[in-house]
């Protein structure tokens, strides 16, 4: 017999520890690599949507919010508290990701670049947090 969907549901939607330590680490480390060793880039687009900031910060934003998404998911898959720990912990790796931009020869340390990591993994978490409460809704 079957459980019944609520508990299918979730069951699937939390993934096993170990995996989603791997999700984090992948996240990271794809995040380390475009941020320090891969080469910048070719000047493109300077504004980003809206012409409020630059493309750059919405990268930066974007790039944060999975980190911290994905850091809340791994930390506690099912309780609220993990989102803090998802938001400081991503917020400073991106600072930790500045200062090595800061040595990297072909890259620079930025606050707004800081500040853009900090926006995207208060995102990352609030959205996790959306995620979360439909799955006990739906659960």
């Amino acid at each position: 017999m079957s459980p019944p969907p609520s508990r299918r549901l979730t069951r699937s939607v939390v993934l096993s520890p170990r995996l989603r330590w791997a999700v984090v680490f992948l996240v990271a480390a794809a995040v380390f690599v475009a941020s320090v060793v891969a080469p910048p880039g070719d000047g493109g687009p300077t504004l980003g949507p809206f012409g409020l900031v630059g493309a750059d910060k919405w990268l930066h934003a974007v790039a944060y919010a999975a980190v911290a998404g994905a850091l809340a998911h791994a930390l506690d898959p099912k309780l609220e508290r993990a989102a803090l720990g998802g938001f400081f912990g991503a917020f400073a790796y991106g600072f930790v990701v500045e200062l090595a931009q800061w040595v990297a020869p072909t890259r620079q340390f930025d606050l707004f670049d800081a500040a853009a990591n900090g926006v995207g993994a208060a995102l990352g978490v609030g959205l996790w947090l959306v995620a979360l409460a439909a799955v006990r809704r739906l659960g």
